[in-house]
């Protein structure tokens, strides 16, 4: 099986409705091409995202009280009995307009109410600050090594963790600077490395894997026993992992892929 035809069955696979025969191939297929298995994980995430945000939400009681004394969805009868029958008659309500978008409003504007103002998420917050670097819009501490640069670091947050280093010479890529900010209520140590016309920034963070954003996509590496959790925000992308109680995030315009890659190959089993 090609990949074009397994990328038109996953959907059908997570949703359990592939036969027997089209199950097999595609299953067949994902263990042996790690792209088609990234997108089942991220439609394997994205219906339980979906399945648990149904779950909880609720149309407010004076929102229903509304559409249900709606006459013109709701007609009233003089006949109690015919009310009932007609109320509860889906091949005649179904068939109305006022009922179908009185059903729209129950599931969508609850979803409205809840929307409020919310903390952006550490994780997210990194992507934006990455641009802002590319951008010049962020003004960097230089140092004259990467041991300075760490000390720097590590005695801003008293100590309590250090920034993660990587040695990334062999891609022309050199620590050139690095500051603190806080991102979501957490101190985030921030690495800048650039070189042969790519940036690219480690952030570093105490946390857990919750810190991930709930879209992202999972990456679980069986040799090093790690998840990794990619995600986007227009040309920024970043992978998270975590090492023991810090939160490491790779942020940079190089293809996902490739970013993916070079976490992997430096993470640190904890």
């Amino acid at each position: 099986m090609r990949c074009e035809e397994a990328l038109g069955l996953i959907t059908a696979l997570v949703d359990e409705e592939l036969v027997a025969q089209d199950r097999h191939s595609i299953e067949s297929h994902l263990k042996d091409c790690p792209k088609c298995r990234f997108v089942y994980a991220e439609e394997q995430i994205l219906k339980r995202e979906v399945r648990l945000a149904a779950a909880t939400v609720k149309a407010p009681a004076d929102l229903r009280e509304r559409v249900l004394s709606d006459r013109r969805i709701f007609p009233k009868r003089t006949d109690l009995r015919e009310g009932w029958k007609e109320l509860f008659w889906p091949t005649k309500l179904l068939f109305r307009p006022a009922f179908v978008l009185a059903l729209l409003l129950l599931l969508i504007l609850p979803t409205l109410y809840l929307v409020g103002p919310k903390r952006e998420s550490a994780a997210l917050a990194t992507l934006q600050v990455h641009e802002r670097i590319v951008t010049g819009a962020v003004s960097l501490a230089k140092a004259g090594s990467q041991e300075e640069l760490k000390e720097r670091l590590l005695r801003s947050v008293a100590g309590r963790f250090a920034p993660m280093g990587y040695d990334l010479s062999a891609m022309g890529l050199y620590p050139v600077g690095g500051f603190v900010q806080e991102l979501g209520g957490k101190k985030v140590l921030v690495t800048v490395y650039q070189g042969n016309g790519l940036s690219l920034s480690c952030f570093t963070f105490l946390g857990t894997e919750k810190d991930a954003p709930s879209a992202a996509g999972i990456f679980f590496d069986s040799e090093k026993k790690m998840s990794f959790y990619s995600f986007s925000s227009g040309r920024i992308n970043g992978v998270m992992h975590r090492e023991g109680e810090v939160i490491c995030i790779l942020a940079s315009e190089m293809p996902m892929q490739d970013l993916l890659a070079l976490a992997r190959s430096k993470a640190q089993p904890s």
